[in-house]
């Protein structure tokens, strides 16, 4: 007739037993409860794995990371100095030899000094990447020294600079340039090694997570087979047969609701940690592989622009200039995308210290009033007598504030108005203070049902109306949150927009 229940028993069997008293057997049973135990020490120790399995295996991953971050990333840069300074001094080297310029002189000490610097940290970094009992990368770091020290003692040996040395120099540079080309291409495969042990690390988690989870669903349904059969035992006791069907009924939907709707939680979470760690990868990857060709590129453009491979015309000269403008503010974008990936991951760097807020405040006011004033607008600073010193980070501050100020500049009209006010204020709580940063203007006005996405990235309204990226807003909410603070927005379309900065008297670590 019905559907097996109780681990097995038929509808009949139970109606029949409904009538009969518990034996003494079962009595002594339903008080024990005998083979419950093994299965909820199963369900314990699975649900104790899985969560001290993923935490293990997050701190291998995090060592991973921070190896490509803290060491591989900078390596690469470093990589990318060392080159950049070897173009520099070779045209100030020639710029000396042709001119006898003391000031070039002077500055091919400096950069030989700088890439010194960097080749003892590229060393150390190089170490810290080599496998264990390798020194792959560490002896590619030293030979870049033994050939620094070489073209050094070139360079100091004194006597006439003939072309035949001149051209020893330039081979020399190359050389140079050329291992720290190898030296790059190691260090990039380094970083996807670990990238991959990563991955890796990930599935195999993964794959033990969810056979754990699986095996603590079976010994959960174990127990509650058997929590189901004593449970009916003891209902023989004083319910009828219609009262236990509907217990009966009643509990497995109720079981199935909770397992669906845990199920479905479950989905949801990992999907949105999945996204939110793959946006975070996306956003760290690009900006690994973007940046160093667009250095490098920018370092090529300028030994064209130096004239080093040749002479140029003016004009040629313009065009590389401006293309090297370009190459900066990609590599500005690239820096404000990873600033946003840092932030969402929880590693933005912060470095709070006493900071003046009314004078960080005018030196970026300041830096604005040209532009300000070529397109015609007004721009006023005023600055509260008793705005107090802040524990903050001074240069994540004027960051923010020049965001703002910026786009206040892009957005308004000639002929229009900005007003940049420090103000002091009472926080929420009675012993907190608060400094308060507005700035005003007089431009068209943001949308009632467009505010709520202003602080998304890449959000602009009217791409036409000024240059932008629309990452300005977003990354400066961000750092606002980072410093313990927020940005808030009141605008009204045809009177202009006014953003907030609101920002504790003491850093809070967030």
């Amino acid at each position: 007739m019905g559907a097996p229940i109780n681990g097995g028993s038929s509808a009949s069997e139970v109606l029949a037993s409904t009538s009969e008293a518990l034996s003494s057997k079962e009595r002594d049973q339903l008080r024990r409860a005998r083979g419950t135990r093994l299965p909820v020490i199963v369900v314990v120790l699975s649900l104790a794995l899985a969560i001290l399995l993923p935490r293990v295996s997050e701190r291998r991953i995090e060592r991973l990371r921070n190896e490509i971050n803290d060491v591989a990333d900078p390596a690469r840069l470093r990589i990318a100095q060392i080159q950049l300074a070897i173009a520099r001094e070779s045209s100030q080297r020639r710029g000396y030899l042709l001119a006898r310029d003391e000031e070039s002189e002077r500055l091919f000490a400096e950069s030989r000094t700088s890439r010194r610097k960097a080749e003892q940290a590229l060393l150390a970094d190089a170490r810290r990447l080599d496998a264990p009992g390798s020194t792959r990368l560490a002896g590619a770091a030293i030979k870049i020294q033994l050939l620094d020290q070489g073209l050094d003692s070139l360079i100091s040996s004194g006597g006439t600079e003939s072309a035949a040395m001149l051209d020893e120099q330039r081979r020399r540079f190359t050389v140079i340039q050329t291992t720290a080309d190898s030296l790059g291409a190691t260090i990039d495969s380094a970083a996807n090694a670990r990238r991959a042990d990563i991955n890796d690390t990930e599935q195999a988690i993964a794959v033990i997570t969810a056979a754990l989870v699986l095996l603590g669903l079976g010994a959960t349904f174990l127990v509650a087979r058997l929590e189901s059969r004593v449970r009916a035992q003891a209902l023989r006791l004083d319910e009828s047969e219609r009262s236990l069907r509907a217990s009966a009924r009643e509990r497995e939907q109720l079981l199935e609701s909770e397992h669906a709707a845990r199920h479905m939680a479950e989905q949801r979470r990992s999907q949105l940690e999945r996204v939110t760690e793959s946006r975070g990868r996306l956003l760290r990857g690009f900006t690994h592989d973007v940046k160093n060709p667009l250095g490098a590129a920018d370092g090529y453009l300028a030994l064209l622009e130096d004239g080093i491979v040749g002479q140029i015309e003016d004009r040629q000269r313009e065009t590389i200039a401006k293309a090297r403008r370009s190459i900066r503010h990609a590599l500005e974008l690239i820096g404000q995308l990873l600033d946003i990936a840092r932030a969402e991951s929880g590693r933005l760097p912060i470095h709070p210290e006493k900071t003046d807020v009314r004078e960080q405040v005018r030196e970026v006011a300041d830096a604005f009033v040209p532009q300000a004033k070529a397109k015609g607008l007004a721009l006023e600073l005023k600055l509260a007598s008793d705005a107090p010193i802040i524990d903050t980070d001074p240069i994540r501050l004027r960051q923010v504030v020049g965001n703002l100020v910026s786009n206040a500049i892009k957005y308004t009209p000639s002929g229009g108005h900005i007003a940049v006010n420090v103000e002091k204020c009472d926080g929420v709580e009675a012993d907190r203070e608060q400094v308060v940063i507005v700035v005003s203007d007089t431009g068209p006005g943001i949308p009632e049902d467009k505010l709520p996405v202003l602080f998304m990235e890449f959000t602009r309204f009217d791409p036409t109306a000024a240059e932008g990226t629309g990452i300005g807003l977003a990354i400066s909410q961000k750092i606002a949150e980072a410093l313990g603070g927020e940005i808030t927005v009141e605008s009204r379309v045809g009177m202009g927009s006014s953003f907030t900065l609101r920002l504790p008297s003491a850093h809070r670590h967030t």
